[in-house]
């Protein structure tokens, strides 16, 4: 008798078992950052003039060549920084540009993981408590 009763001990062993809490608490520190890193983006470009800065500038600012970004300079992990800065930015930027280039591909699908991890983490760990 090959039911749909019967067919689910084989799917299940299929399938990879996922700690969803693990999933959850090793998602939230970044989550974080990303709030952190989109917060201070809305500083730097409140607070520090817009546009490009001579070379003597030290610190962050945002600039517009085509599209927006963040760019720091004059201090040790400028560029470390920079990229923190722009993550919220690339995370609308990389669904848009990801037919261009694989790397572009392949750094869309690494910024947003986290993202994603928490979403699914937490709708699963829901449904579980639900059940």
């Amino acid at each position: 008798m090959a039911g749909p009763r019967y067919a689910r001990p084989q799917l299940q062993a299929l399938c990879i078992k996922m700690n969803w809490r693990i999933v959850k608490l090793t998602s939230i520190p970044f989550m974080a950052l990303l709030a952190l890193a989109f917060i201070a983006g809305l500083l730097v470009s409140s607070f520090v003039e817009y546009g490009h800065k001579s070379t003597e500038f030290i610190g962050c600012y945002s600039y517009d060549a085509m599209l927006v970004g963040f760019e720091c300079q004059g201090f040790m992990g400028s560029n470390l920084v920079a990229l923190w800065l722009n993550w919220p930015l690339w995370l609308l930027y990389g669904p848009i540009f990801a037919f261009l280039s694989i790397r572009v591909l392949a750094i869309t699908i690494l910024i947003w993981l986290p993202v994603v991890a928490f979403v699914v983490s937490t709708f699963k760990l829901r449904r579980a408590k639900n059940a």
